[in-house]
């Protein structure tokens, strides 16, 4: 059955009206004055006597109404309250004008006066440039003009055309990464500073391929590629100051065109078979060249020992040609009776032939055939003893004789 039966007997089982049968509004003032003096008992002021909250309700508001307002100034206070986490920095606003820059840490600011802005400066944010980009030509020494003169301008845009021909276009692939270094500049300096920052990036990637062959873009040039657009961007992003700082700089992919890219792997091919010669090449020379020093030093030691050996031996010689002269000096046909036996003596031992007597005897002889053909050999060196010899006899007769003249004529100058 249900709670309240119908028939009006007045029997209504209310679970929450505990049987009461006055439905009508709850009257105001009599629960503002219940929460008053509940307030009293809190704060342990004195209490009200009954039946006299109409008569002092002005004084009852305005005591509601200081504690609501101490309430909801409480509320603001702890409302204003924030945590900057380590990562981040906040950025404040006063009244719409840049006030502070907050590190992180627990702070307040003054709600629905101060904006708070939160960036984070430590997270690393990175797009990718890719793209054709048309290099510098082969006989292009410097960059091209950027006024031309109008009187010139036929015979310009003629050489223009004709040095465009020989430039190149070249694909190339790179990462940037950055990161926030000033919230402040980042956020009210740029209108979009990621997109500033990639067009920034894009024209000095532009710039830089600009000035570069495209033989150094694709082989020795790369890491000059990526330290020159890193640099270049740093560079004008100080002018635009946008509070984005480059972190790197990394080089993907740097090719030539999809036309010519099997005629660039064959340059690239020949180029590394150049460098491997080239290191074959220094390889065998380090190996090669210290055996021909090694060589060469022997060589000059013994010229050094022939020389020093030739020079003795003229010396030897000279010592005894004067000991020589002095004793011939003195006796002259002894001497010369002396050098003649020694030189026959010296001639006929080194000498292969056999004189003999056959008028007085008739014994058989052995002849050592084989000795006279092992002696044959020096025969030619005795020879240009004997010349010699005889040549140093020429030269102390000639001395002698000239000795004897001088005398002669210093005699008979002396004499009257």
């Amino acid at each position: 059955m249900g709670w309240n039966r119908p028939g009006g007997d007045g029997n209504d089982h209310d679970p929450w009206g505990g049987g009461k049968k006055n439905q009508n509004p709850p009257d105001i003032d009599k629960l503002i004055g219940q929460f008053l003096a509940k307030l009293r008992g809190l704060l342990h002021l004195k209490p009200k006597i009954p039946g006299t909250w109409g008569s002092n309700s002005s004084k009852e508001y305005g005591f509601g109404i200081g504690i609501a307002a101490t309430v909801i100034v409480v509320l603001w206070f702890l409302s204003g309250l924030y945590i900057v986490n380590p990562a981040e920095q906040a950025v404040i606003l006063r009244l719409g004008q840049f006030s502070d820059v907050q590190n992180p840490g627990l702070h307040w600011m003054a709600r629905f006066i101060d904006t708070k802005y939160t960036v984070d400066v430590q997270k690393i944010n990175s797009f990718a440039l890719q793209g054709d980009f048309l290099t510098k030509s082969a006989e292009q020494g410097d960059l091209p003009n950027q006024v031309i003169p109008v009187s010139d301008a036929s015979t310009t845009s003629q050489a223009i055309n004709t040095s465009d021909k020989s430039k190149n276009l070249v694909d190339v692939e790179m990462t940037v990464q950055y990161r926030i270094n000033d919230p402040r500049a980042y956020l009210f300096g740029v209108v979009d500073p990621d997109n500033t920052i990639q067009e920034v990036a894009a024209g000095a990637l532009s710039e830089v391929v600009g000035k570069m062959k495209l033989d150094d873009v694709l082989t020795t040039g790369r890491e000059l590629l990526s330290s020159g657009v890193l640099e270049r961007t740093k560079q004008v992003l100080n002018a635009y100051q946008p509070g984005l700082e480059v972190v790197a700089v990394t080089l993907r992919k740097v090719q030539a065109p999809e036309q010519v890219q099997v005629a660039f792997n064959d340059v690239n091919r020949a180029d590394q078979d150049k460098a491997t010669f080239i290191q074959q090449a220094q390889a065998y020379a380090s190996k090669v060249v210290p055996l021909a020093q090694g060589v060469a030093a022997r060589i000059l030691a013994d010229a050094r020992a022939y020389q020093q050996q030739s020079v003795l031996s003229a010396q030897a010689q000279i010592a005894k040609f004067q000991a020589l002269l002095s004793v011939y000096k003195n006796a002259p046909d002894l001497t010369k009776q002396r050098m003649y036996l020694e030189t026959m003596q010296s001639i006929y031992q080194n000498t292969s032939k056999v004189l003999i007597d056959t008028g007085s005897t008739n014994n058989v002889l052995y002849l050592p055939i084989e000795k006279f053909l092992q002696t044959a050999k020096t025969e030619e060196t005795t020879a240009n003893e004997a010349a010699n010899l005889s040549t140093n006899l020429s030269a102390v007769q000639m001395n002698d004789a000239n000795n004897s003249s001088s005398q002669d004529q210093a005699t008979e100058g002396g004499n009257p």
